[in-house]
């Protein structure tokens, strides 16, 4: 009986070694797919080219930057015609190369921009150029702002997200210190606010009693779950329409 259990662990345990070598391969093979998109198009500038303009007599609202944006829901009721132009794995350096295509080409009365986890958890990686890493973060977040304002747009500027809880196949590849960064980046922001630029912390209202972001509102260490966005909107929709740009004549889209 001993001689069988012990083949059937055997046979187990090899079961699990190939599902992993799969599961594996195909984790490699996006990774790869991704790089390969991104030299090919390094902006993303193709991504949303053959988009339609939006033509209802709304005032648009752009909601501009990386995966967090992408998957954020509009914001509803609002008085904007909501456009989505988040791409996924996107740096600020990258967010900033599509201010012109994706923002300034739709004349947008207002920009929620949500942008800078990319760049930051990079530290993990690159500990040695942490305060690189941080000033060229602060210093395209800050043009992209200035230029979605130079389009005439009011900007609504996100907190960067707290991060959620580290997967433990994460760990030996990540570092405390991009919560840090990520603290730091945040008080950078808030010195944004001014003139047709406003703050909307997100982290008052996704995170805990501990700081960090609620369980239920986490889909990984990054990503929000729809309550997560629902809990967003909630403090986001009231913002929006105290705009002035939500009233402003002239913000009728193309």
């Amino acid at each position: 009986m001993g001689g069988l259990a012990a083949i059937l662990f055997l046979i187990a345990a090899l079961a699990v070694s190939v599902v992993a070598n799969v599961l594996l391969e195909r984790a490699a093979l996006r990774f790869e797919e991704q790089a390969a998109a991104i030299r090919l198009d390094p902006g993303g500038h193709k991504v949303f080219a053959g988009a339609p303009s939006p033509v209802d007599p709304l005032p648009v609202l752009v909601l501009f930057g990386d995966s967090r944006a992408a998957m954020w829901n509009s914001p509803s009721p609002v008085p904007f015609r909501v456009v989505n132009r988040g791409i996924g794995y996107q740096t600020t350096a990258q967010i900033r190369m599509r201010v012109e295509s994706d923002v300034t080409r739709l004349h947008p009365a207002a920009v929620v921009l949500e942008a800078g986890v990319n760049d930051l958890k990079t530290i993990a990686l690159f500990p040695d150029q942490r305060a690189e890493i941080v000033a060229d973060c602060e210093a395209n977040l800050r043009a992209i702002v200035e230029a979605c304002r130079v389009a005439g747009a009011t900007v609504v500027v996100v907190s960067v997200f707290d991060i959620g809880d580290v997967a433990l196949w994460r760990r030996p590849f990540w570092s405390d210190d991009v919560r840090a960064a990520v603290r730091e980046v945040n008080a950078f922001l808030a010195g944004l606010a001014g003139d047709r630029v406003v703050l909307f912390d997100a982290n008052a209202i996704l995170d805990g009693d501990h700081g960090s972001i609620r369980p239920a509102y986490q889909i990984d260490y990054l990503h929000l779950t729809q309550d997560g966005y629902d809990a967003l909107n909630g403090g986001l929709a009231p913002l929006l329409r105290s705009l002035p740009a939500a009233t402003r004549p002239d913000a009728t889209g193309p």
